[in-house]
């Protein structure tokens, strides 16, 4: 085999969240469904960067059978699924406590509807052998393996006798997804192991003590790259370097994508970019870096059309957002989210 470099870049996001006043905005003028093309429209350009995308799908898709539902029992339209396939996007997170809003039966069917798409899942199964098909993509000579858990259920219990339907911790523990980790790493199936996770607090900007300890451990296991959940609102990336020397890279949170949620900082959110290496076949190590930042905003309070925009935009055509709780300058918003985010990595490339 020849001994050549292989490199790939990852692209992310944070959180789908469907609220009603949000696929109430995307039905179609003669009710025959949901169409968030128009809605989602800068997020295309977004999915263009980056060779495998992975996305953050925060409510079910089980449709209008099972009636479509929001906050605090979510249940989305199949169509934005249909979107995400059509606009490249790789394989969605699904791991999250909302995963289990319409039961068993909810996620039975969301699974379903992945499955009629045609767009890779990881996090909720059907059974316990889908558990256990590892989720590894083949692209420029790389396999990259995906992961997902979640600590947050809102105690909500799994099905006696089905724990198979979600990968789930209930405690800070996180041995269950450091020995899953291993065994991708040890028995050599993949060159990159890609780890969503939900934790943390909701509208912490910062990452708790508890994430910091867990992504800690998910480093020192093996995992490569660390995509984090729940908290709704962006907390910033940092690298990692385990004890044998292995580098990861982690973002604790991605925050809200899309979503119909309030608050300036809950209505910022982005696309994460990231380039892997690995140098050669003799170097088992991988080169991470050259991560890159896209800020987006859904404007949910001053025009209130729940349309995704790129945050630099809005910038330019507003000098003030409005939002519930008061007006912000928008040049002081964007300064503050860009410093925010360049807390551990200060020449974040953010925009």
């Amino acid at each position: 085999m020849e001994n050549k470099s292989r490199k790939i870049t990852l692209g992310a996001t944070g959180d789908i969240l469907l609220h009603k006043r949000v696929f109430n905005k995307a039905k179609k003028a003669d009710g025959s469904g949901y169409d968030f093309s128009e809605l989602l429209g800068e997020a295309k350009l977004l999915f263009e960067q980056g060779d495998l995308k992975i996305v953050n799908q925060e409510s079910i898709i089980a449709g209008e059978e099972l009636g479509l539902s929001d906050y605090p029992k979510f249940n989305s339209p199949v169509e934005i699924g249909y979107l995400l396939k059509e606009f490249g996007v790789d394989i969605v997170n699904l791991a999250n406590n909302h995963v289990l809003d319409k039961g068993e039966e909810g996620i039975l069917r969301s699974i379903e509807n992945w499955n009629k798409i045609g767009l890779p899942y990881v996090g909720a199964y059907i059974s316990q052998r889908d558990k256990e098909t590892l989720r590894i993509f083949h692209k420029n000579g790389l396999r990259v393996c995906f992961l997902s858990y979640t600590k947050r259920m809102l105690g909500v219990k799994i099905p006696k006798g089905k724990k198979y339907l979600v990968d789930s911790f209930e405690d800070a523990n996180v041995s269950k997804a450091c020995e899953r980790i291993k065994s991708v790493r040890s028995n050599n199936l993949a060159d990159v192991i890609v780890v969503s996770i939900h934790y943390g607090k909701e509208y912490f900007m910062l990452p708790t003590n508890d994430q910091v300890e867990m992504t800690t451990k998910l480093a020192e296991a093996g995992a490569d790259i660390i995509l984090g959940h729940h908290p709704h609102v962006l907390q910033p990336p940092r690298y990692l370097v385990n004890s044998r020397g292995r580098k990861s890279f982690a973002i604790y949170s991605l925050g809200n994508f899309f979503s119909g949620q309030f608050g300036i900082f809950r209505q910022i959110g982005g696309y994460l970019t990231i380039d892997i290496e690995k140098p050669s076949d003799d170097n088992p190590m991988l080169n991470i870096g050259n991560p890159k930042f896209k800020l987006t905003f859904v404007d949910s309070t001053d025009k209130k059309d729940f349309k995704l925009y790129l945050l630099e935009d809005i910038v330019k055509e507003r000098e003030y957002i409005k939002t519930n709780w008061g007006i912000f300058k928008t040049q002081d918003v964007y300064d503050k989210i860009k410093n925010h985010m360049r807390k551990w990595i200060p020449d974040l490339d953010i925009s």
